[in-house]
């Protein structure tokens, strides 16, 4: 066999191409943004929900004892 030498176009790298990147990977890679409103939000839904389950709650006692 023959050791042919591969051409600088055909070397394998582990370079990817611009074109066969995920878009998905670089936003979140690149995305520093704070979550405090987001963790806001969520300790509101929280304390929202725990509000609904004790009115379903105290609503079915009553009517049940009647």
């Amino acid at each position: 066999m023959d050791d042919v030498t591969q051409s600088e176009s055909n070397k394998p790298s582990a370079f990817i191409s611009e074109r066969h990147r995920n878009p998905a990977e670089l936003m979140a890679r690149s995305s520093k943004t704070n979550n405090t409103l987001a963790g806001i939000c969520a300790i509101c839904a929280t304390i929202i929900f725990a509000l609904v389950v004790v009115v379903m709650y105290l609503d079915w006692a009553a009517l049940s004892a009647a």
